[in-house]
């Protein structure tokens, strides 16, 4: 299913922006100029992507400290934590569509 997430300019660089689809949180986000997509809940302790940072290629969980590689959803930091899904985004004029 592809759902719009929003506007290619309110997907800042460096930040997350947090969807729901399904009744399931994403979070959708810019590094280095590329969009991306993943889980929007940690698998180490289920707290909420949307108030995490981008650094280095990864997401990180505010709450400790998961880390999770934009790329893959590979988890780079934290041994409680597992790899979360990535999602393919696109661009359709200015309309940012992730399909899940």
């Amino acid at each position: 299913m592809k759902v719009l997430v929003g506007k290619d300019a309110d997907i800042k660089e460096g930040r997350l922006k947090g969807f729901v689809a399904d009744g399931r949180k994403y979070v959708v986000g810019r590094f280095m100029g590329k969009l991306f997509a993943m889980d929007g809940k940690c698998s180490h302790a289920g707290f909420d992507l949307i108030y995490g940072t981008v650094r280095d290629g990864a997401v990180i969980c505010p709450a400790h400290g998961a880390a999770f590689d934009i790329s893959d959803g590979r988890k780079v930091a934290h041994a409680g934590a597992r790899d979360l899904r990535v999602y393919i985004v696109s661009l359709e004029g200015e309309d940012v569509h992730v399909e899940i």
